[in-house]
């Protein structure tokens, strides 16, 4: 019966000492994509003839609503 404890144990230390380095590893990655400023978020702004979300800089502002492009709108 102590055998069998003992190899619970050691597995369980085992899986928390990989659980931590992958840990780590994710932790640098994310660090190394936000130094780069690859996650740039851009506002979403709602079309008002249509209804859909689209990209501020892709929208065209008209009498203080935004619109999609001439004739991209989305059909209901």
């Amino acid at each position: 019966m102590g055998k069998i404890i003992a190899w619970l144990v050691l597995i369980f230390i085992v899986l928390l000492a990989l659980r931590l380095v992958n840990q780590r590893k994710s932790r640098k990655q994310q660090r190394a994509a936000g130094a780069a400023g690859s996650t740039a978020v851009e506002p979403m702004v709602r079309c008002a003839r249509c209804g859909v979300f689209l990209p501020r800089a892709d929208a065209i502002q008209r009498a203080g609503e935004y619109a999609c492009p001439d004739g991209q709108c989305v059909k209901r």
